[in-house]
């Protein structure tokens, strides 16, 4: 696969505690990382909860240990401001953007609250293996 295409990985991973948004797929852009997530209300909260990300949130290059900042997120808002569901049978899909990362085998982690709570939308040890990517003409 050349570099500098965009480049799919379908992942479907869970975040490192049951409540956190289970993460779909990553999108490597000569541009920009994509991450997308989808995430459904906690029956735990008499309304489903709420979520928003944190400003500081950014990827963690295991390899080069390089960490990219959140440049911009879609569908779930930034602290201090929240998205409330309204109903526990509610769900929200969601999309979180960073600086481009290498296009070549890596490892990352997602990181939103470094040493975080089960809380946080913390992800550890995503394989990224450009084998296992697939091509995309256009996102």
């Amino acid at each position: 696969m050349k570099k500098n295409k965009t480049i799919l990985f379908t992942i479907n991973k869970k975040g490192h505690s049951i409540g956190n948004p289970d993460l779909l797929r990553i999108i490597l852009s000569p541009e920009y990382t994509k991450i997308d997530f989808g995430y459904t209300a906690k029956e735990k909260y008499i309304s489903g909860g709420w979520i928003r990300m944190e400003k500081t949130t950014f990827i963690e290059i295991i390899e080069s240990g390089k960490r990219l900042v959140l440049t911009q997120a879609t569908g779930i808002p930034i602290r201090p401001e929240h998205h409330y569901f309204e109903s526990k049978k509610d769900w929200r899909y969601f999309s979180l953007y960073f600086p481009a990362i290498p296009q070549t085998n890596s490892t990352i982690n997602i990181i939103e609250i470094e040493n975080g709570t089960k809380n946080d939308f913390n992800y550890y040890n995503i394989s990224l293996k450009m084998e296992d990517g697939v091509e995309v003409l256009k996102e």
